[in-house]
């Protein structure tokens, strides 16, 4: 997501007025997210007065989006992560929840059976290779294979710091978690993801791809992953993993609030703060982005997709 608070102009990363690109769905040249690949409409995807596929968030109807897929949420304990397991349920997927904070990855995959998922949860530190290449495996054996990976886990720290005060150990780990994690979670899911029609979605940020971010490791562990995701793209696409970097604007998030917090700790303008607050986005709207992402309507989409 992005954090435009503590070091860019509020509103400095939102999409313009005119021209934005309706979550994401115009991105990089796409064609429209596949809406009218092979000149179908996508079961009424376009129809007037259609409910766009379950693309609304409240009350849309995903039912069979993701009909017989087996998707990963990395980072599925709170906040987008969380919002996508819901989704990714609704929606018909077999869940895995994979996060560093076991106890809350297992009550997203219980309140996906809950709702009538198959769902299973795994905790995983996604700085560990180790722990990344265990957990996958034992995915693929509970679930039987996997479709769609889809990594939103993350850290935000650092905002308000001017790059001289930032400790070299708080670069190291922003770096580690938000990098070299979502590199750990591509290398070992690339091992298992179909050739066919798999997908692998990695949620960046706006900070450091369309504008600065108010956190010198953050902006740069954003911007790496974007170089990431589509280094991916250039060379998974061929063996027909479809691979793309989501990056959200400011999403009211538990990551966000503590963000948004350490921000006025380290001296933020209250007013600018407050400005941001009153505009952050629904996890609900991103999460809906991923599981169109994850599903085969979007086998035309390729690049980078961004949201409000």
């Amino acid at each position: 997501m992005s954090d435009a608070p503590a070091g860019a102009p509020v509103g400095g990363d939102r999409p313009p007025a005119d021209g934005g690109d309706r979550a994401g769905l115009l991105a990089d040249g796409g064609d429209r997210a596949g809406l009218l690949a092979d000149g179908g409409d996508r079961a009424g995807l376009l129809a007037d007065g259609g409910d766009r596929a379950g693309l609304l968030a409240d009350g849309g109807d995903r039912a069979g989006l993701l009909a017989g897929r087996r998707v990963v949420v990395v980072g599925g304990a709170s906040g987008i992560g969380l919002a996508t397991v819901s989704a990714a349920a609704e929606a018909g997927a077999a869940v895995a929840v994979l996060d560093a904070d076991a106890a809350g990855a297992a009550r997203a995959a219980a309140q996906a059976r809950a709702a009538g998922a198959t769902a299973c949860s795994r905790g995983v530190d996604v700085t560990v290779e180790e722990e990344v290449a265990g957990a996958l495996d034992a995915v693929v054996a509970e679930l039987g294979g996997v479709d769609a990976v889809l990594h939103v886990a993350g850290v935000m720290r650092g905002q308000g710091l001017d790059v001289r005060d930032v400790p070299v150990e708080l670069w190291a780990r922003v770096i580690a978690v938000n990098l070299t994690g979502p590199f750990l979670v591509a290398k070992h899911a690339a091992r298992h993801l179909s050739a066919r029609d798999g997908v692998l979605v990695l949620v960046g940020s706006k900070a450091g791809v369309q504008t600065g971010s108010g956190s010198v490791p953050y902006g740069a562990s954003k911007g790496g992953l974007h170089g990431l995701a589509l280094t991916l793209a250039r060379q998974l696409g061929p063996q027909g993993i479809r691979v793309h970097a989501l990056c959200p604007g400011d999403i009211d998030t538990p990551l966000m609030r503590r963000s948004l917090d350490e921000a006025r700790a380290n001296g933020t303008d209250g007013g600018r703060i407050a400005a941001v607050e009153a505009a952050l986005g629904r996890p609900e709207d991103v999460a809906s982005v991923l599981v169109l992402l994850a599903s085969p309507v979007s086998a035309g989409l390729a690049g980078t997709v961004c949201t409000g």
